[in-house]
């Protein structure tokens, strides 16, 4: 069969299934229209489907209206973080003899994450112990690329002035009070009601009914980020928020072409400076 238009292609689908019992697994689904393009209704399926779709935006399935029930993945464990990581590491459900400290200081390091406890066991895997000793300094200083370019993938996909709002929390604001973050941006000229709120769907932060929260490795990358911008002149960056930056910056007289920071938290930096 030789599917030439997407109308086709649905009707196709609805043709071929909506009397068959099928399991469908969408893995990863980026945009609305591709769930409506591969699971448009329920009709289109037999009694007793089952459609699992995994995505990094909650908003798309909001969005698709269709009757649904929604889990959020959630952080692991330390022993499930262990036992994941052993997995990729050792092939095995445990450390190797000699290895057991190193591995609790991985999983440590990842929080949780199942994606950097994976990356970082299929590196470290088959290496000799002072191999993890280095590469365990490497990682706290420097993050892995691989865990952060697959972290960035839902950065890369926010609207400009949502990757403004994300990499301010990463470097300002995480841990603060929504409302007082809120108020901060909306002097800036932002619009961080529904910018959070994306950024909340999107996994990217969380939001406790106080407070503003962010995982470790988000931090790590909205700040490589901006680290990126201008690694060898702070001068060039976006944002400081390293006091031994800002006293660099400010002594050597340097100009800093777009600094997204608002008066209020400028005061809080200048009186960190030394006299």
């Amino acid at each position: 069969m030789v599917i030439e238009t997407l109308s086709q292609g649905k009707d196709s689908l609805r043709n071929l299934l909506s009397n068959k019992k099928v399991l469908l697994v969408l893995d990863d689904v980026s945009s609305k229209s591709q769930l409506e393009s591969l699971a448009g209704s329920q009709e289109w399926f037999g009694r007793g489907s089952r459609i699992i779709v995994t995505t990094r935006d909650k908003h798309i399935l909001i969005a698709h209206d269709v009757l649904f029930e929604m889990y959020e993945s959630k952080i692991l464990n330390k022993s499930e973080s262990l036992q994941l990581f052993c997995e990729k590491a050792f092939k095995e459900d445990a450390p190797k003899e000699g290895y057991v400290k190193l591995s609790e200081s991985v999983v440590e390091y990842a929080r949780g994450l199942p994606l950097a406890l994976e990356v970082l066991g299929s590196f470290l895997c088959g290496r000799s112990i002072s191999d993890w000793e280095d590469a365990l300094i490497k990682i706290k200083q420097v993050p892995h690329d691989d865990i952060l370019n697959k972290l960035r993938i839902s950065y890369d996909m926010l609207e400009d002035e949502h990757k403004t709002i994300f990499l301010d929390i990463a470097c300002f604001f995480k841990g603060w009070y929504k409302h007082k973050v809120v108020q901060i941006l909306e002097n800036c000229g932002f619009h961080p009601t529904v910018g959070i709120n994306v950024l909340i769907e999107k996994s990217l932060v969380s939001f406790d009914g106080r407070v503003i929260r962010m995982h470790d490795m988000l931090e790590e990358m909205g700040k490589t980020i901006v680290f990126q911008e201008s690694p060898n002149d702070p001068g060039r960056r976006s944002r400081l928020w390293s006091v031994e930056d800002i006293d660099h910056v400010l002594r050597k007289n340097k100009v800093i072409a777009k600094f997204n920071v608002t008066p209020l938290l400028m005061c809080s930096v200048y009186i960190l400076l030394p006299i």
